[in-house]
């Protein structure tokens, strides 16, 4: 596995990776992941739950401003990566790369030279699928493209990804449509909600709605707090609690943002927010929360969805096509979808939810149902497994 940003860099699609090899131990596969140091000091080897990481150096030793550092992270760490894949000679029989960074390329020359194949996951719509790849304004895209399109095998994680690589006229059976999973045995309802509001230090009796992921535009922040605005008017009671990353020291254009958004909102609406940042027991949030919200405005998956899902709670995502069409089997039954960049919507559909309550329930056993039956890591691993057989099975011939 081949994946720059990883823990304790805050990622979701690294989580999903971290998720993946422990059920590929399980099965018996012998895993390593590459993935990027965010200190020289940092790197080394660790073992964790059957598998190595191994943290390749990926900045120079020289006194270059801070940005200098960030632009050359990418290509050292793919410098390293094929070193590293290349002394690994004879270890390894497929290298799965996730998310387009420079790696891609280290690990698809080291590929080629010793003859095995290399499997790409695209995680991002408009930012690694083969469109974008393609409308890429870098100096060097036109080798890049080239390098990536030629990558044995391509994962989509959703029917949205795997669009635009049909749309790129590529190969179709190099690519498999493989959605993220969920550990069903960790996100699952809770069984004493009152009880563990107490623990979190959260309203034991308010309503509760719930947000997962970075505190950023493309997350739809704005659309989330205005939304929350008519919601407080509505219901005082009601509470907010917003889970993931909402520091952001190296970006001052995301940190202005939701400074900005946030000191928008009166007291009153503000005091009614809890932020618990990035957090290792996401699911301890999620079983507590009355309903989920995901005003997201673009994504690979969303697996922050299937994960509230599979606590037992119900959804309102803004509409993402070929992600909210494949998670919900039945929206309205085990999810609820509202257009993108509708406040006035996103906080309807949640006020309905807090004054019905048994409707709210009835769409939480749907949506662990509907996680139970699709997103298990048991079937995603199989699907994983059966594409690294074929390509295996096709280098060969």
């Amino acid at each position: 596995m081949v994946i720059q940003r990883f823990r304790p860099s805050f990622s979701g699609h690294g989580v999903q990776v971290e998720e993946l090899c422990k059920a590929l131990v399980r099965r018996g596969v012998v895993v390593s992941i590459l993935t990027a140091a965010p200190q020289d000091r940092d790197a080394g080897v660790e073992t964790a739950n059957g598998y190595e990481i191994h943290r390749l150096r990926s900045r120079v030793r020289a006194p270059f401003p801070a940005s200098v550092h960030r632009r050359l992270r990418s290509p050292i760490f793919a410098a390293h990566t094929l070193a590293t894949l290349l002394r690994w000679r004879g270890r390894f029989d497929v290298v799965h790369v996730h998310a387009l960074t420079d790696a891609l390329y280290g690990a698809w020359l080291a590929c080629r030279l010793l003859h095995i194949p290399t499997l790409f996951e695209m995680t991002l719509v408009g930012s690694d699928d083969p469109i974008a790849v393609r409308r890429s304004t870098n100096l060097l895209h036109t080798p890049r493209s080239w390098i990536y399109e030629r990558c044995d095998g391509f994962v989509a994680i959703s029917s949205a990804l795997a669009r635009r690589y049909e749309q790129a006229g590529l190969p179709g059976d190099r690519l498999r449509v493989i959605p993220q999973g969920v550990d069903l045995a960790r996100f699952t309802p809770a069984t004493d909600r009152r009880a563990q509001r107490r623990t979190l230090g959260l309203p034991e009796e308010s309503p509760l709605l719930a947000f997962v992921g970075s505190l950023i535009e493309r997350k739809g922040l704005d659309v989330l707090l205005a939304a929350w605005a008519r919601i407080h008017a509505a219901r005082p009671d009601a509470q907010l609690l917003l889970i993931g990353k909402d520091e952001f020291p190296d970006d001052a254009q995301a940190r202005t943002y939701l400074e900005r958004h946030l000191e928008a909102l009166d007291g009153g609406v503000k005091s009614r927010i809890h932020r618990s940042g990035v957090r290792d027991d996401v699911e301890r949030y999620l079983q507590v929360a009355d309903a989920f919200l995901f005003p997201s405005r673009r994504e690979g998956f969303g697996s922050a969805i299937i994960e509230a899902m599979a606590c037992g709670l119900p959804c309102i995502v803004a509409e993402l096509p070929g992600i909210t069409d494949l998670v919900f089997a039945e929206p309205g039954s085990d999810g609820i979808v509202v257009p993108q960049e509708d406040p006035e919507a996103l906080s309807r559909a949640a006020l309905s939810l807090i004054e019905a309550p048994q409707r709210a329930t009835a769409i939480g056993r749907s949506a662990r149902a509907r996680a139970e039956a699709r997103f298990g890591f048991d079937s995603i691993t199989t699907a994983y497994l059966d594409f690294y057989a074929a390509l295996l099975a096709r280098r060969s011939d």
